[in-house]
């Protein structure tokens, strides 16, 4: 009996030990299954010299860390500092090169492409310490604005590039605003000069140079600085928006100047006859004539105005004297006239001019610039030419883009539109800075050109000019004598 009790006992003592265990286990949090760290493929993984957002793991976490696009409860994201730049950067176009703008189209294509094969024969853009690779994916939207924004639906939508640039031409540019917009993606605006563009509220959509509006305002300055007892102004333009906007920014700058507008007159978009607008400024006989035009339409002006003798101190046409066939068209007639230009050759901004006003230098210089376009356009248009304003306006773009994917580390338009808002730069093409209410370049100045014995010169401002202003102007009855303006 008593070995019974005995044994009775230690069961009972067992049983309580037992319980008492599995009391314990029962109170403790339940095992964790082992955790994996999710990774991006082609991301580089992050270090205490470049990331960004450096963290220090618990003891108990993983050796490996979190890839730059991964996100956890218990640790922060680590980048390096190219931890979102690609391998590649793409931007898109839907330029035209054939239809009304084909001529334009075509040298502002070449313009672009002229920039990124600079870049990609340097390496590529330097991002975060990460050298990318530029590619331009370019469609011929045949200067018709439905298939202008259809493609450049297809670039963000089926191509995913990373930017824009808008097509040539003020209709198109501002048909596919809202496109850029709608998508987020950062559209640079090149050979588009409309103001509307930029009165639409449109975040992702920049200018990166001067407005149809202060087309004419270097000309007016510079006639003025010359010659104080300058006075009287003549405006006429074409019946288009872009004209419209020329004059009229002509206008209110010439009255801000304290000049009297003589005459202000439209001329129908395909104009036959000026001489009803002529016979009104010669009446006026002011000391400027500026004329809002485009080629054709201002090489008509000059004949008129020298088959009626209405002499001025000074002629300004928009558009027409940059082009070269301007002269090869009128000959002596040319000589004297000047035109305001986004960029010519001749102009002068240099790395050094850039130190010297303490801002930074971004890209090629000119003359790299030059011999790349030239390269280009024998590639694709089979003969060698000098790049106008057109071409220098689109590489712009390009370089305004890179310059804030190279400050943003980045190629999400909001980071690369934020950097660009706190930049101040320049390029071969003049100097930029963004201003965040108007999207528009305001640091950059156009400069004016002036036909001097059958050649084109840049002739203000005089920090970039080639050379100086011939004037007053000679008559056309000295022009039709044989004199030059040299």
């Amino acid at each position: 009996m008593a070995i019974s009790k005995t044994l009775l006992a230690v069961i009972a003592v067992v049983v309580v030990v037992l319980i008492g265990v599995g009391a314990w286990l029962a109170s403790q949090p339940p095992a964790q299954a082992p955790t994996t760290t999710p990774t991006t493929t082609a991301q580089p993984t992050s270090s205490p010299q470049t990331s960004t957002q450096q963290t220090t793991p618990p003891p108990s976490s993983s050796a490996q860390q979190p890839s730059p696009t991964a996100t956890t409860t218990t640790t922060r994201t680590t980048t390096t500092q190219a931890g979102e730049c690609p391998d590649e950067i793409v931007i898109g176009t839907a330029m035209p090169i054939s239809g009304r703008y084909a001529a334009e189209g075509q040298y502002s294509l070449w313009g672009a492409l002229a920039v990124v094969n600079w870049f990609n024969d340097n390496g590529g853009l330097d991002c975060g310490g990460k050298k990318v690779k530029v590619k331009l994916i370019y469609r011929d939207s045949e200067s018709k604005l439905e298939l202008a924004q259809s493609i450049t639906e297809s670039l963000i939508t089926q191509d995913k590039v990373h930017f824009l640039l808008s097509p040539y031409g003020s209709d198109l540019a501002l048909g596919v605003s809202p496109i850029a917009e709608k998508y987020g993606v950062l559209m640079a605006v090149v050979g588009a000069s409309s103001d509307r563009i930029f009165q639409q509220g449109f975040k992702y959509v920049i200018g990166v140079a001067a407005p149809a509006s202060q087309y004419m305002v270097p000309v007016l300055d510079m006639v003025v600085k010359t010659d104080p007892t300058v006075k009287k102004v003549a405006i006429l333009y074409r019946d288009s928006e872009f004209n419209r906007q020329v004059a009229e920014g002509a206008k209110a700058y010439a009255e801000k100047l304290g000049l009297q507008v003589v005459v202000y007159e439209v001329y129908p978009s395909s104009p036959k006859d000026l001489t009803p607008q002529i016979l009104k400024v010669k009446q006026a006989a002011p000391d400027v004539i500026i004329v809002a035009s485009h080629f054709a339409d201002g090489q008509l002006a000059v004949q008129q105005l020298a088959e009626q003798k209405v002499d001025a101190k000074l002629v300004a046409l928009s558009v027409a004297p940059l082009v070269p066939d301007f002269y090869k068209a009128l000959g002596a007639k040319a000589e004297c006239i000047v035109g305001p230009s986004h960029w010519e050759p001749g102009v002068k901004y240099t790395p050094d001019l850039a130190k010297q006003r303490g801002v930074e230098w971004f890209g090629p210089t000119k003359e790299e610039f030059i011999t790349y376009f030239k390269k280009v356009a024998k590639q694709m248009g089979g003969q060698e030419v000098d790049p106008g304003y057109h071409a220098a306006w689109a590489a712009e773009g390009v370089l305004t883009i890179l310059y804030g994917v190279q400050k943003a580390i980045s190629t999400k338009s909001d980071k690369v539109l934020g950097a660009l808002q706190n930049a101040r730069f320049m390029t071969f093409f003049g100097e930029f800075k963004l201003d965040p209410t108007t999207n528009l370049n305001v640091a950059h100045s156009m400069v004016v050109i002036q036909w001097q014995g059958g050649n084109r010169y840049v002739v203000w401002p005089a920090v970039v000019a080639e050379g100086k202003l011939f004037y007053p102007s000679l008559t056309w009855d000295e022009k039709a004598a044989g004199k030059l303006c040299k």
